[in-house]
Formats: C-alpha cells, structure tokens, sequence
C-alpha cells in the first residue's frame, strides 16, 4: 500500500507541474490567436530611375491609366514631364525612345499577407526568447556544443525509427508488452498533436531565419555560426524533438514507477531535459517551442501509458492474446541482464548513427528563398513531391508558398 500510496503521489507531483506550467503559459498563447485581420494597400509604382532616366506613360488599352492621365489636377496620375530640364536628382531628361517608355499599372492593389499566430507568438514572447538565448549563448563552448549535438540526436528519425521497431519488438513479451505500447502511443500521439496539429496551425518560421529582421541579429548569429548552423525544413512552433523525447521519457518514467523501479526511473526524464536544452543550445528553435513542446510530450505521455494499461487489460482479458509471449519459445527463458545489454546496444547504435549524419548536415544546401530574409532551411533536394522551381531548390514551405498550396 505504501509503494501504491508514493507512486500515486509522485504522478500527482508530475500533473501539478503540467498544470501549472500550462496555467502560465496557455492564456498567452490564446490571446495570440485573438482579433487577426487582413489589411490591404493600394501599389502604385514609381518610375524606375537607373542610370538614365525614365519616362513614365499610361499604359496603351487601359481605361483607368487613360483617364488618369487625361486629368491635369491629378498631378501624381499624370506627371508633366519637360524634357531637357534637370531633376531633383540631377538628371537631364531627354526624349525617350520609343522602346524605353515604361507603362505604369495603375489602380492595383496587393494584400499584406496576413499575421499568423507564430508572428504573434515572437512579438508576445521575444523578451523571454532573447534573455533564454542570452544564458544559453553563454554556455556555448566546444564540449557543451557537442553534448547538446548527442542529446539533440535522440529526437532525431535515425534514433527515433529504430526505438520504434525495438518497442514493437517488446510487444512480443509479456512482461516488456506495457513498455513498448506505452512508448508506442505516447510518439503517436506526440506526433498527432504537435506535427498534424500545431505546427500547421500556427505556422511559426524559424528563429535562424525570422530573427534577421531584428536588431538581436547580431547576437544570435555568432551562436548559431558557432553550433554549426544547422537547419530544419518545417516550421517551428512546437518543438518536435522535444516533444518526442518527453513523450517517450513520460511514458517510460511511469512504467518503471509503476513496477517500483524509482531510482531508473529518473534517468528517462533527465534524457528529454537534456534534448529540450540541446534545442536551444544549438539555436534552432525558439525557447517557447521548446517549453510548449515539452509540455505537449508530458501530456502525450500521460496518454500513451493510459492506452498502454487498457491494451494490455485486453490481452489479459482475450484468450488468444493472453497466452502471446514470445518468451515461451525459449527453453531456458530470456536473462534480464543479457536482454537489458541488447537494448542499450541497439539504442546506443541509433544514437550514434543519428549524431554521425547530424554532424555532416553543414555542407547541406540550403533554401533558395531570400525575400524577407535569406532562407537557412533545408532544401529539399531530389525530391519528387518538391522539384525544384526555375532550377533552384527550395525547403518545403517556401516551395509551398511559391506554388500556392499556402
């Protein structure tokens, strides 16, 4: 009763840590969301000055651009040019070929595009991004840049597709069955939330690239020059590293407590922390995406060992499930020891594969876009789903945003 009593407490302690970090952070992030609109200007072009200068005229077959010029009291519908006076700028206008008159659109209007809720979330929360860089900017050195580079690997693919077979695998035996769905469906629904819901919800850029329009430009790219500028190709709020290594730290950290396995317990939760800072460390999220998705893999947790207990009362409770177990196929049963070696084995291999491919990701290409600011995302490279556009490449939301899918 004792070990019940303290391993329902300290899951209690866990959810009041949850809710009050959401009680703190929620209803920010809800007023970002509140009265969102769309403004339209109306564009008018100036006359295009080089070298020489040039002439400004109603574009031939336009009504509106006809009128205007007709109307002398509109002075800036229809200049009156002289030419051989001298301008402000000090040019001497001649009269212009025929092949150089400039026709000018008139009556055109563009929309602003309009402000999405990751615009807002940088103007909301850019006073506490920056202060968290600064602190984390501080610590950077070799040793730390590279810890945080095997930390930010767990939250990897390459690390995160083998843990994924390897907890099918435990599946097969009774005694591991709780593990691997735990951790199975907590990554499900991890993925469900912040990758099919947040992140195309919000639509937040990343900071290696929104940053450049501030003046704390000047800070954060010594930073992310010194972690190796490394990129990503989605957006960033929230984080998804963090998000799955929470997820997966959750799910394990109540398995073990629940088989009174305290003190291993632990271990798995100081991993996610490590990943969520590693994020930072290396400067490719916002801190709020990590705070935000940290608390979406504490949730997705919870979840994933909740259907984990259900699923495994319903092998219990079915005939057929119940005598499943892979372990029976051995005469002499499986060693604790040896079965607990091969799995840090196997982990240990994806987390060495995954921080060997994360080291070479500075001499990928990046994206082609450079409007707003020049684009460090990946870019999608020999890809069929995004080829690339008049020969250049571009990373996955900026070819969205060019071919209109956004």
């Amino acid at each position: 009763m004792k070990n019940s009593y303290e391993t329902r407490k300290k899951l209690f302690c866990i959810l009041a840590v949850f809710a009050i970090l959401t009680a703190m952070l929620v209803p920010a992030s809800v007023s970002v969301y509140a009265d969102e609109e769309s403004a339209a200007v109306e564009v008018v072009e100036e006359p295009l000055w080089e070298e020489t200068p040039q002439v400004v005229a109603p574009a031939p077959g336009d009504p509106a651009a006809e009128k205007d010029a007709a109307d002398t009291g509109d002075a800036d519908a229809a200049p009156v040019i002289t030419y051989g006076a001298v301008t402000e700028e000090g040019y001497d206008i001649a009269a212009p070929a025929e092949d150089d008159v400039v026709y000018q659109t008139y009556s055109e209007t563009e929309t602003v595009r309009e402000q999405t809720a990751g615009d807002k979330l940088d103007e909301k929360f850019f006073g506490l991004d920056t202060a968290i860089y600064r602190f984390f900017g501080k610590l950077q050195n070799p040793v730390t840049l590279t810890i945080a580079k095997i930390f930010t690997s767990v939250g990897d693919t390459d690390f995160g597709v083998p843990v994924a077979i390897l907890c099918v695998v435990l599946c097969l035996f009774k005694r591991t069955r709780k593990y691997g769905l735990a951790v199975l469906f907590a990554t499900a629904v991890g993925l469900l939330i912040v990758n099919f819901g947040l992140k195309p919800a919000v639509l937040r850029i990343r900071p290696y690239n929104t940053l450049q329009l501030t003046d704390f430009w000047s800070e954060y790219s010594v930073w992310y020059k010194a972690a190796g500028s490394l990129s990503e190709s989605d957006y960033s709020f929230p984080s998804g590293h963090s998000n799955a290594a929470f997820a997966m730290a959750t799910a394990m950290f109540l398995c073990l407590l629940s088989n009174k396995k305290g003190k291993i317990a632990w271990i798995f939760p100081l991993i996610a922390l490590g990943t969520a800072c590693s994020r930072i460390m290396v400067m490719v999220h916002y801190p709020t995406d990590v705070i935000f998705g940290s608390t979406a893999g504490i949730v997705a947790g919870v979840i994933g060992y909740c259907l984990a207990l259900l699923v495994c009362k319903l092998f219990d409770k079915v005939g057929f499930l119940s005598r499943l177990d892979v372990e029976k196929k051995f005469k002499n049963g499986i060693n604790n020891k040896a079965a607990v070696a091969l799995v840090t084995v196997v982990c240990l291999c994806a987390l060495g594969v995954s921080f060997g491919r994360l080291l070479t990701e500075t001499d990928e290409q990046k994206c082609a876009y450079n409007a707003e600011y020049d684009c460090n995302n990946k870019a999608r490279i020999d890809s069929e789903k995004y080829p690339p556009i008049d020969g250049e490449y571009y990373c996955k939301i900026h070819w969205k945003q060019l071919n209109g899918e956004e």
